[in-house]
């Protein structure tokens, strides 16, 4: 099968036509509750293809100093616009998150998470995990929801527990890694909650 590589053009085109099928509308269930767990570590956070930015205003809005990156304009647009609306601090960047320069290197305590690496090429993942492990801090968190979809193509494009295994293995350790029971109904049995930790 050809796997679909999809555009900047691509994004952007659900952004005009409002087709926003993978947004949840609110921040995501689970992360909500690591919050309240206090796993999540405050402190300096970025959220790779943040979308409409759901997760970025809840971390704004309890003291985190976040970062949002995503090359669709019209996310970026839409994230600027409600985080002046609520009086929130964060940063929103207008690029791809592969070509962060070396100013973000060891940076940030938290990387959030959702729907991003499921929505990039499987062919794209180890530079993912490189581009993680190279902006945050020794002993940084990543923190995600991976897509499990069962399916073959995409995007999203499947991702397995062997999956998230295999790719994070070299550069972090994993802290906790289960099939989550607090999803949203759309996405009920199919996220993987996974906490890892950035390898000294």
């Amino acid at each position: 099968m050809t796997e679909k590589e999809y555009s900047r053009e691509d994004w952007q085109g659900h952004y005009e036509s409002n087709d926003l099928g993978w947004d949840l509308g609110q921040v995501a269930p689970p992360f909500v509750s690591l919050w309240e767990e206090k796993k999540l570590p405050v402190g300096k956070a970025l959220v790779p293809g943040c979308g409409r930015g759901h997760e970025v205003i809840f971390l704004a809005e309890n003291g985190f100093e976040v970062t949002a990156i995503d090359f669709s304009k019209g996310a970026v647009t839409y994230l600027e616009r409600v985080l002046e609306e609520r009086r929130l601090n964060g940063r929103v960047l207008h690029q791809d998150f592969f070509g962060l320069d070396n100013s973000h290197d060891g940076v940030y305590d938290l990387v959030l998470e959702q729907t991003f690496f499921c929505a990039i090429s499987p062919r794209q993942r180890q530079d993912y995990v490189l581009n993680v492990a190279r902006i945050l801090k020794p002993g940084g968190m990543l923190v995600g929801l991976f897509y499990h979809t069962d399916k073959e193509g995409g995007p999203p494009y499947n991702t397995t527990r062997e999956d998230i295994e295999m790719n994070f293995a070299m550069s972090f350790e994993v802290q906790e890694l289960n099939k989550t029971s607090l999803s949203a109904e759309q996405r009920k049995d199919k996220e993987w909650l996974c906490i890892l930790k950035k390898k000294d």
